[in-house]
């Protein structure tokens, strides 16, 4: 061994060298598997916690399906003009008997201006009736109704200008229309019978109450008289839910009626060029929050992580300290060792 190495200092120097070497690979093997175990039971939970999805809630959202199906008929019906399209299997005779008629007129022009104009202008109409008109910046969206007479006027208003478009739709609603008197008529009937029944419950009543103040069968009566009242309350219950179903089946008569007679227009203008209100105090704002951003973290980073750096030097030079009293004891006990050998 050449006598450099001889040097006892340059042997403790060396020893404190090597030993702080391991200690670092050790801690990064520890911090290494740390980590790697965090990640695996991160990914168990995240497994054990996720969601399943099943085909059925998968149709309730997408809107297929029964459920879809029923959840749009009622959107449909609940609306101002419900306008139900069948749509049969093979021709009917007399289906297109009655119609209903719609127009969906779409543009994104550079005339926004005129043509919202010309919306408000239709809605000051006394023969244009107008179900929602929404306006703003860059869009503008209406549906109104008018009269079949009114058609022509109210497209050349719209198709004056640039880049717009206009499709029509028809359907039939005849057998909607049948469906709708069929089940009217079944519910007369229905509430026809309940108001029979109910006014025979009611005569009877009266009879139980009379025989009741002079008869001494008092438990009997009384029992019967519960019966009766009992009765009576289902049957009236039953009253008002068919008066109800009627209502609503007459109110959806009327409003077929009236949209048979109407035509349907569906307007969604945007602007070509789209302005931008606010766009540059949006940029300032954005550049001030990020210079706000960069100067906390300049600040942590001269501060917390100065502070964590001098910590971790602290840290290593207790370890070499111990590393150094731990090898300056061997080398003594080596030392002791030899000069007994």
């Amino acid at each position: 061994m050449p006598a450099f190495f001889h040097n006892r200092i340059i042997q403790i120097i060396g020893a404190v060298i090597g030993a702080t070497l391991l200690l670092l690979i050790l801690a990064a093997v520890f911090l290494a598997s740390l980590n790697d175990a965090r990640d695996s039971t991160y990914r168990g939970e995240s497994m054990m916690y996720a969601p399943s999805v099943s085909m059925d809630s998968a149709n309730m959202v997408g809107g297929f399906g029964a459920d879809g199906d029923d959840m749009m008929m009622k959107e449909m019906e609940s609306s101002y003009y419900p306008m139900p399209i069948p749509t049969p299997d093979s021709y009917t005779a007399g289906l297109e008997t009655y119609e209903t008629t719609s127009y969906a007129v779409t543009a994104k022009t550079k005339d926004f201006d005129d043509v919202c104009d010309s919306l408000t202008a239709l809605k000051a109409q006394t023969d244009i009736h107008f179900k929602s008109l929404n306006a703003s910046t860059n869009n503008c969206y209406a549906t109104f109704y008018a009269e079949e007479a009114a058609v022509e006027e109210v497209l050349a208003t719209f198709t004056q200008y640039r880049n717009i478009e206009v499709s029509r739709d028809t359907s039939s609603v005849t057998r909607h229309k049948q469906r709708l008197e069929g089940q009217t008529s079944i519910m007369q009937q229905q509430l026809a019978r309940t108001e029979k029944s109910l006014a025979a419950a009611e005569a009877q009543l009266e009879r139980l109450n009379a025989l009741f103040t002079s008869s001494n069968e008092v438990t009997k009566l009384s029992a019967e008289v519960t019966n009766s009242l009992r009765y009576i309350d289902q049957l009236t219950q039953r009253k008002i839910s068919y008066i109800s179903q009627l209502n609503n089946l007459y109110q959806q008569a009327a409003d077929l009626e009236e949209r048979i007679n109407v035509v349907q227009f569906d307007v969604s203008i945007s602007r070509a060029n789209p302005i931008s209100v606010g766009k540059y105090d949006r940029q300032w704002d954005n550049a001030w929050e990020e210079l706000k951003e960069q100067y906390t973290e300049t600040l942590i980073g001269l501060t917390a992580m100065l502070g964590i750096f001098l910590l971790w030097l602290v840290r290593l030079v207790v370890y070499a300290l111990i590393v150094i009293v731990i090898v300056r004891g061997l080398w003594k006990f080596v030392q002791v060792l030899w000069s007994r050998w």
